[in-house]
């Protein structure tokens, strides 16, 4: 199995529950085993400055949304998490 941790300092993590997003504190681990698809788009401007990245992963049995935080370490998560959908032929 294949995990990444993403930690608040990093990442906001949101995840789809049905009609709303829940942001989710804490660490959060996900297993790449189980993604289906990932999606990444520039932030909305009124985030520009607070925010790198935006990005959607399409697990097997949820959706998260991430909001990469606009600093070193945040853009050295987002640029791991983009390498290793590269290396999987995972489209972003």
């Amino acid at each position: 199995m294949s995990f990444i941790c993403i930690t608040p300092n990093v990442a906001m993590v949101r995840m789809n529950a049905r009609e709303h997003l829940e942001e989710i504190p804490g660490d959060f681990y996900i297993n790449l085993d189980t993604l289906v698809e990932a999606r990444m788009r520039p932030v909305r401007e009124e985030h520009d400055g607070d925010f790198c990245a935006d990005v959607l992963l399409v697990m097997e049995n949820k959706t998260h949304e991430f909001l990469f935080r606009n600093s070193p370490a945040g853009n050295k998560a987002k640029e791991t998490l983009a390498h290793y959908l590269n290396e999987q032929s995972i489209n972003l």
